[in-house]
């Protein structure tokens, strides 16, 4: 019988109720100090930051269109200690073998979960309100995925790293423009008024960490969902990799990293304190739907995103977040598990991408793709290697 594979983890024992209160109050000193750095170098209202950083690319941010941001965002900072770079590649590779499944998951549990949290959904809703196009968020982070799971990309320097930076610098700008509310110009949404300070800083340590185990414990989760089992390695490996990114995108240094076992007990404290009904929730799900919907092009199926939530993270929740109805197509979810488990006893050497679940997270990435073809800016990228782990084909002129 093969032992169980063991992670590097810092263990639970200080995640206790007060210190992730704590935690509510503490952004992220470094790329907080590169914004505003830039705001005291730039009048806000000829360079309002969050919406260049939106409309850039972590390859193109230069020291002169972005002072303080710019030199930030090029800075090469090693992994630190703990990481186990054959870890990172076994994890990076558990996303090749089933990233299409994990994008169903993404849009089906990872962000229904996070915007459960109803302290945290709020700021993530007043940025989408001041963006011209709320779907783009969506499309945002599941190019940062690509970028951090192919092979070698979050090594220092390397394109992930970079990518994840970008973010870092995105949530710093969010975090000041909600603290500053007037620097945000006339005619770019709604203006969202004063912070509420008993909600926390704005993407918070404690917000981080949520988001973090929304992709990994939750993700993992969704393939569970689906028959997907994976050797305790493989779950390790996957775990870690997403605390790699964790640290590169500001979570505080003593609270990585986190097995899957203590990972596991962090995310469900963390869900049990902050989830409750809210209006920025349900919006945010609202519009995760319909992103979802659009994706898909489905006409027969518009049903299956809301069926898909429910399956994925329950009804109870799912209620929470005003998620529709299922409707029938809520069977298919089950049935596709079953037939999934069964052909892969046939074709388990083909990984994954054979299976029904594949088909859809297909259909998702596909989406991905043709989504952002327009509006003049750069085409949702799909590595190579990935496009052909996935079954994708060549990617087109």
């Amino acid at each position: 019988m093969t032992a169980p594979f063991h992670a590097p983890s810092i263990g639970t024992e200080r995640f206790t109720d007060d210190f992730l209160e704590d935690l509510r109050r503490v952004g992220d000193a470094a790329a907080d100090a590169a914004v505003a750095a830039f705001f005291e170098q730039i009048d806000p209202s000829d360079g309002p930051l969050f919406p260049m950083l939106v409309r850039t690319t972590h390859a193109n941010l230069s020291d002169e269109e972005a002072p303080g941001v710019g030199p930030y965002a090029k800075r090469i900072e090693p992994w630190p200690s703990w990481v186990d770079e054959s870890l990172v590649k076994r994890g990076q590779a558990v996303f090749g073998d089933w990233g299409l499944q994990l994008s169903s998951g993404l849009f089906m549990a990872s962000l229904p979960m996070s915007y459960a949290a109803a302290k945290g959904a709020e700021p993530l809703v007043r940025t989408a309100r001041l963006t011209s196009n709320p779907k783009r968020r969506y499309l945002e982070t599941g190019q940062m995925i690509i970028d951090a799971m192919t092979p070698k990309a979050i090594a220092p320097g390397a394109v992930g790293y970079r990518a994840v930076r970008h973010v870092r610098l995105i949530h710093a700008a969010v975090r000041y423009t909600l603290l500053h509310p007037e620097i945000i110009p006339v005619g770019s949404g709604p203006a969202p008024g004063p912070w509420d300070m008993t909600l926390g800083i704005p993407l918070n340590q404690e917000d981080l960490l949520g988001c973090l185990f929304a992709f990994n414990v939750i993700g993992l989760r969704s393939l569970h969902r689906l028959g997907v089992k994976l050797s305790s390695h493989e779950v390790e490996a996957y775990v870690h990799v997403w605390n790699v990114v964790g640290h590169q995108i500001g979570i505080r240094d003593d609270l990585l990293p986190l097995d899957f076992r203590d990972a596991s007990v962090v995310a469900d404290r963390i869900l049990a304190r902050q989830s409750a009904p809210s209006e920025a929730g349900s919006e945010l799900t609202a519009t995760a739907v319909a992103a979802m919907r659009d994706l898909l092009k489905l006409k027969l199926f518009k049903g299956l995103p809301a069926s898909g939530i429910r399956y994925y993270i329950g009804d109870e929740i799912a209620n929470m977040l005003h998620v529709p109805d299922a409707d029938w197509t809520r069977s298919l979810f089950p049935m596709m598990r079953r037939i999934d488990v069964a052909t892969d006893r046939l074709f388990s050497w083909l990984p994954g991408n054979h299976s029904i679940s594949a088909a859809m997270g297909r259909r998702i990435v596909a989406g991905f793709e043709s989504a952002e073809r327009s509006g003049g800016r750069p085409s949702f990228q799909i590595t190579d290697e990935l496009r052909d782990a996935w079954g994708m084909g060549v990617r087109s002129a």
